[in-house]
């Protein structure tokens, strides 16, 4: 089972449901990848995981890294994981705290403000990334996973078409994230000819 446009939404109501259930306190998670992708409306295609950033500060700009859900949430992702065992083979890591390390490394400026929230139920409110954002997050991930995915990464551009001002503000965030293995930026640069956009990258 993949997560998609029409199955995503009833899914995470039974989440929100098993929170309930497990008297979790509520939670408020920023989302990204293939999900916030889904719910947002960019594209079609599936994805096998929810990947959550972290939580919005309340009254500040700031997000507050999670580093592990509580037991309760924890007991709420697995009941739904349980009835759900065509999830892919995610088991409880259908929901999951992967990305984190670009919230720690810090995030585009005005990240916070460009968030739109939605209320899936009585304990559960998501926070999707504004369409910035999500384009220069799928730009550090398409140059960051030298693997099988990052021709997924690659896709979901193209199929978000990023203006030039999109691309070079994206670029331009990219820039500033970590890079130990110095592998990034040459493939930053053949991803953003790969695009279209030779005049950008000639200055990565």
């Amino acid at each position: 089972m993949t997560l998609g446009p029409q199955n995503l939404l009833p899914l995470l109501g039974e989440l929100d449901a098993a929170l309930l259930l497990e008297d979790a306190d509520p939670v408020d998670w920023i989302v990204c990848g293939g999900t916030a992708l889904a719910l947002r409306g960019f594209g079609v295609r599936t994805t096998r995981d929810i990947d959550v950033l972290g939580t919005p500060l309340p009254g500040s700009t700031g997000i507050a890294v999670i580093g592990a859900f509580p037991p309760a949430v924890q007991r709420a992702i697995a009941r739904v994981a349980a009835a759900h065992p065509e999830l892919d083979g995610m088991g409880p890591n259908w929901v999951n705290l992967g990305p984190q390390a670009i919230t720690t490394a810090g995030l585009p400026a005005g990240f916070t403000e460009r968030l739109t929230p939605i209320r899936i139920g009585d304990r559960l409110r998501l926070h999707l990334p504004g369409r910035a954002d999500l384009i220069a997050m799928k730009l550090y991930a398409a140059a960051d996973d030298l693997g099988a995915r990052q021709r997924v990464h690659f896709t979901d551009l193209t199929d978000l078409a990023p203006t030039p001002a999109e691309i070079e503000s994206a670029i331009n965030w990219v820039r500033s994230m970590p890079d130990p293995r110095f592998l990034l930026l040459p493939t930053l640069k053949r991803i953003v000819q790969e695009l279209g956009h030779e005049d950008l990258a000639y200055y990565i």
